[in-house]
């Protein structure tokens, strides 16, 4: 339902040559106090792309305090006890550094590119505001209050969204992951300061951060300038909690609504299915038949759905990476005249002829297709350090990172039909969004 597939999109493109083992010779290293540090070498253009990932998110928030993660990324870019917003602001203007954040469900990510001479700023300003981050009343309130109004107009005003939410909450109910990530309203007007400074005094510590710089930078340049701003600072309290879940319940359900100001219908159809930290080999398996199924290219939905004329787009995605289980979903926009009944039994018949028809020749064609996608990681900075980042900070081995693309190559047929059928004896949602009717006598 219109739900942000952000990895899913990063793992179709990221794929090293095919003729290549691994994806980057990365290297890594960890600081007395706890703080990881991946480099990634690109000597191709004097830039780098430094991410900070703080394991994180909206599923850390506790009950009530919904938004409070996301709340706390606005108030990192208000300042601290010694540089202030603006002039925060300022310095990254006058080195010409892009710099922006984003929370999710599991992680907080704060990220700049610069040109490699101003790497060493970048990462001043980054370790200062990790440790001496300056709340202010006044700095609270207008950031409460713009994200209260980020949730009005990116949720509230927007009925597919706020379906997609209720979508949400009940096939991930009673996980960490059933809130949204934006808060409600009515959390986001209870959020304290105290509950800001409290978040950021436990979470934001360097034994719960992972650093990761890619670009025109070696291992031993980065290691010294890492050390001289982030190793003094204190590693806090280490964090005990059970980082990973899963979902058990096998429970099939459907739910449909009708709501004002939407104009066309919109289904989607989501199963749980294993993660990458529950059974690697499926995940994988999972991730090259949902490429064929609904993401790459002509893919299979759209010759053999979207040409019945009863529907007008459909795709299908995955999310594997997070600490939750994971998610296969198919999104489709039905043709206006088309009967709902009709595409539903449409949907859940082409999937089945998706899977039935899924061949070896077909796994290795789509195999060397993902594999060719993943030729331009090395020469992007930014896409390889989101890559490598988001998959070290959900628990991935360094090895198993470098190592990517083999795993893909070695995906079986046999793998395969263990994913999906795992995925059909799983929990499934069927959601339909639907225009409100208006009154026959207006």
């Amino acid at each position: 339902m219109n739900k942000i597939k952000y990895l899913i999109v990063l793992l179709l493109f990221f794929v090293p040559i095919l003729t290549r083992a691994q994806v980057v010779d990365l290297s890594h290293f960890t600081l007395d106090n706890g703080l990881e540090v991946l480099v990634g070498e690109n000597h191709k253009a004097p830039i780098a792309k430094m991410m900070l990932f703080y394991k994180v998110g909206a599923a850390d928030e506790a009950v009530g305090k919904s938004g409070l993660a996301h709340l706390l990324e606005h108030l990192m870019f208000r300042g601290t006890a010694s540089v202030s917003a603006d002039k925060f602001n300022d310095i990254m203007l006058k080195n010409g550094v892009e710099a922006n954040a984003y929370t999710s469900r599991d992680l907080t990510v704060y990220h700049a590119l610069s040109d490699v001479s101003r790497l060493e700023v970048v990462l001043a300003l980054e370790a200062d505001r990790m440790q001496n981050l300056k709340i202010d009343d006044k700095a609270f309130e207008s950031e409460q209050k713009i994200v209260y109004q980020e949730r009005q107009q990116r949720v509230e005003n927007k009925p597919k969204t706020r379906f997609a939410e209720e979508v949400n909450k009940i096939f991930w109910a009673n996980t960490p992951y059933e809130h949204p990530i934006s808060g409600t309203l009515e959390e986001i007007e209870t959020l304290t300061k105290n509950d800001a400074l409290e978040f950021y005094k436990r979470y934001y510590i360097p034994s719960n951060a992972l650093l990761v710089i890619v670009g025109d930078v070696s291992a031993d340049d980065i290691r010294p300038i890492v050390q001289k701003y982030f190793g003094g600072i204190d590693k806090g309290v280490p964090l005990k909690r059970d980082f990973y879940f899963s979902v058990r319940d096998k429970e099939k359900s459907v739910v449909s609504k009708a709501m004002k100001d939407v104009e066309k219908p919109v289904i989607s159809v989501s199963y749980i299915v294993p993660s990458a930290h529950e059974n690697k080999k499926l995940a994988y398996a999972f991730y090259v038949f949902s490429s064929y199924f609904g993401e790459s290219g002509m893919h299979y939905l759209k010759k053999h759905l979207v040409n019945t004329q009863k529907v007008v787009s459909a795709s299908s995605g995955i999310s594997i990476l997070g600490r939750g289980s994971g998610e296969f979903e198919i999104s489709v926009l039905p043709n206006e005249n088309a009967e709902i009944d009709d595409v539903l039994l449409l949907i859940n018949q082409t999937l089945e002829d998706g899977i039935s028809s899924f061949t070896p020749e077909l796994l290795e064609k789509e195999k060397k297709k993902i594999l060719s996608w993943f030729v331009y990681i090395e020469d992007n900075p930014s896409d390889l350090a989101a890559f490598i980042g988001q998959l070290r900070a959900m628990g991935w081995r360094v090895d198993e990172i470098k190592n990517y693309a083999s795993n893909i190559q070695n995906v079986t047929m046999d793998d395969v039909r263990e994913a999906l059928a795992q995925m059909l004896a799983s929990k499934k949602m069927t959601a339909v969004l639907l225009p409100e009717k208006g009154d026959e006598n207006d």
